[in-house]
């Protein structure tokens, strides 16, 4: 079985890391001796010696002293999947299939802790949430590398819980459309807490997580990743093929159907009968979702991964949203 790290910080202190879950209660951090300037680090320590990865005769401390931070750090590039469950490509207007897998980028300048406040960006109406598994790579991945289920966890070494926080505003507000500006604001990414380092005979457990998000104590996403369109080794592969993907890279998988989007014909025809013209397309846009209430400051995202038989839990976001001041 593999292991379960957060990344925390108390008052006055640099980041640190510890051991959570097992033999450690449950509102308990096992706090590591080693310091680790990235999750690279500690993820090279602990697939080079797991034994020495033991909460016995460590220090502990409760979750509520301490401010959970992200359990990777920045100095990564994050690829992120759209459209990759059925649920999300029909609430979409599209029809569900295998068609082209949808890759796109984030900056790492997105990640936040998984307790951070969203801030929703000066001039955004319609900020939505999106919850994803997200998987971070524990090696290099050489160019036209090809990976399947068998060599999956040679590549991947840990997943962790992601929000792809989206100004659908944004998005569809320029020529060719903003995917990078609508999803890459500052606190777009909520990331964590846990960061689950996998044993090599856990693989299966990738397609057995349940991903539920609430807004405000309701339940609007909740799905297995068994429903993945293309699988991670599937996307690995072709991302591969085109582009340099490193050590401590983050993927993330894609967000199941229930989101706020209501992407109906009116979204459509907005944005194709005004595709030239900036400010009229955005305005149709907004006007197409008047409908629809988008997050406001003050809402509350709860998100939660867990195993699909609800036996283990991989950590809980609890983020409010608030304007940019």
């Amino acid at each position: 079985m593999g292991i379960s790290i957060v990344r925390f910080q108390q008052p006055d202190q640099p980041g640190q890391w510890g051991i959570v879950g097992g033999s450690v209660a449950q509102d308990q951090i096992a706090v590591l001796t080693s310091a680790y300037a990235s999750h690279r680090e500690l993820m090279d320590a602990w697939f080079s010696n797991p034994g020495e990865f033991t909460a016995d005769g460590l220090t502990r401390i409760t979750v509520k002293e301490v401010n959970l931070l992200a359990p990777v750090t920045r100095d990564i590039q994050i690829f992120c999947q759209g459209l990759n469950y059925a649920s999300h490509q029909e609430e979409g207007g599209i029809k569900a299939g295998k068609g082209e897998n949808l890759i796109f980028s984030k900056p790492p300048s997105t990640i936040c802790g998984p307790d951070d406040d969203i801030i929703r960006p000066t001039g955004c109406e319609l900020l939505d949430y999106e919850i994803e598994l997200a998987l971070v790579l524990k090696r290099d991945l050489p160019a036209d590398t090809r990976v399947d289920s068998g060599n999956l966890l040679d590549y991947v070494g840990a997943f962790t819980l992601a929000n792809d926080v989206s100004a659908r505003d944004f998005m569809f507000g320029a020529p060719m459309l903003q995917w990078f500006k609508g999803k890459g604001q500052r606190t777009f990414c909520p990331t964590g807490p846990i960061l689950y380092l996998l044993d090599p005979g856990e693989a299966a457990l990738l397609s057995n997580l349940q991903l539920t998000l609430r807004l405000n104590g309701d339940v609007r996403q909740d799905a297995a990743t068994d429903q993945l369109i293309f699988k991670p080794e599937e996307t690995l592969t072709e991302l591969a093929a085109f582009t340099d993907v490193n050590k401590g890279d983050m993927l993330l998988t894609g967000t199941p159907g229930g989101v706020i989007l209501n992407a109906n014909r009116k979204v459509g025809m907005a944005i194709l009968l005004n595709f030239t013209n900036d400010r009229k397309r955005r305005e149709k846009l907004v006007k197409s979702q008047q409908s629809v209430r988008y997050l406001q400051p003050g809402d509350r995202l709860t998100l939660s991964l867990k195993s699909t038989d609800g036996l283990r839990d991989f950590g809980t976001q609890n983020n409010e949203v608030r304007d940019a001041t």
